[in-house]
C-alpha cells in the first residue's frame, strides 16, 4: 500500500471517530453483527442498509419508518 493510500485511510478512521461516540459506533458494530447473523450480510452494511438496498423484511422497514421517516432508504451504504 502507498504512503498517501495509508494517509487518506488514516483520515479516514480518525475523521470516523470524531463524528461519531463510542457509544455510537459500538451500537454501529452491534447493528453490522445483527446484518451478518440474521441476513447473511456484508460485515460493513447496517440491518436498514441491506433492506433497503434488497427490499426483504420490508415489516422491519415500516417499524423503523416511525423513528425516521425513509430510515431504510436513507440509511443506504451504512
Amino acid at each position: 500500500m502507498l504512503d498517501y493510500d495509508k494517509r487518506i485511510l488514516t483520515e479516514k478512521f480518525d475523521d470516523d471517530i470524531k463524528k461519531r461516540s463510542y457509544v455510537l459506533r459500538l451500537l454501529l458494530v452491534i447493528d453490522q453483527f445483527f446484518n451478518v447473523l440474521l441476513f447473511d450480510g456484508s460485515q460493513d452494511e447496517t440491518v436498514s442498509s441491506h433492506i433497503g438496498r434488497t427490499g426483504r423484511s420490508k415489516w422491519l422497514c415500516s417499524i423503523l419508518k416511525k423513528l425516521e421517516n425513509n430510515h431504510c432508504f436513507k440509511s443506504l451504504g451504512e
